[in-house]
């Protein structure tokens, strides 16, 4: 599997502001945090959680490594809707309320937690500031899918990736796992393709502009680095500051 990570070698922000809010931590809080020894369990990479369609729709919580959440049609073709990292919670029932809408699969090697519906719901009735911290995580969710979303339906090759990059690295950062935004991302071109809606041929010829034009290089890992965020954010048509408040949870 090829790995691509990037660094950030200076950043667009001043102060304080270049720092995205920390994601709260959910796990670290009673009753929630003991709850979880209990329901943990470790998956290896490639792992299939949950198949759409499946009867059962656990609720997941993600204590290390990454899930990937996707959608197929009946031909094979797939698209990525958004990747579960550590701190996130994934419930895939749909509308009547035991039926998987999505398939989840480990991504890398991770530890996840499994709840029923019941059992999540009595956690958030047993401590309404679970409840609260849910409804944040989930807001945040659909923040950043209507992001990725429009630039999908409106966006070009370069706009995708650029946004793909920046969210992650927010997302990343939030979490203490990308200091000074350093950090290495388990995607195949492929998986990125499957998640901006490009093929992989445009993804390679993509990054491959970017590291022409200077925003980016690319070394042999290959590991990116971003030698110019405001050309990139401009391209991604964000604004970090905005982006961060807009799909880093709130704390409560």
């Amino acid at each position: 599997m090829t790995e691509i990570g990037f660094v950030k070698i200076r950043s667009p922000l001043k102060g304080n502001e270049a720092e995205p809010r920390r994601a709260p931590r959910l796990a670290e809080q009673e009753p929630f945090a003991s709850a979880l020894p209990s329901k943990a369990r470790d998956c290896a990479a490639g792992q299939e959680l949950t198949f759409e369609g499946d009867a059962a729709a656990p609720v997941l919580f993600v204590l290390d490594g990454w899930l990937s959440v996707s959608k197929s049609l009946g031909d094979g073709q797939r698209q990525i809707i958004d990747f579960v990292l550590p701190g996130d919670f994934i419930a895939s029932a749909s509308a009547d309320g035991t039926t998987s809408t999505l398939q989840i699969d480990a991504l890398t090697d991770a530890r996840v937690a499994v709840f029923s519906e019941l059992q999540w719901t009595r956690l958030q009735w047993d401590r309404p500031d679970l409840h609260w911290q849910a409804i944040h995580l989930h807001a945040a969710s659909q923040a950043r899918l209507s992001e990725r979303i429009l630039r999908i339906g409106k966006g070009d090759a370069p706009m995708r990736i650029a946004y793909a990059l920046l969210e992650l690295c927010v997302r990343l950062k939030a979490i203490g796992r990308a200091p000074n935004c350093s950090f290495r991302l388990p995607l195949t071109q492929l998986q990125i393709g499957d998640f901006t809606g490009l093929s992989s041929v445009h993804v390679c010829r993509t990054m491959r502009k970017l590291v022409q034009s200077g925003i980016i290089s690319v070394d042999e890992h290959p590991t990116i680095r971003i030698l110019d965020p405001a050309r990139l954010s401009k391209l991604a048509g964000v604004d970090i500051r905005q982006l961060s408040r807009e799909i880093m949870p709130k704390v409560v």
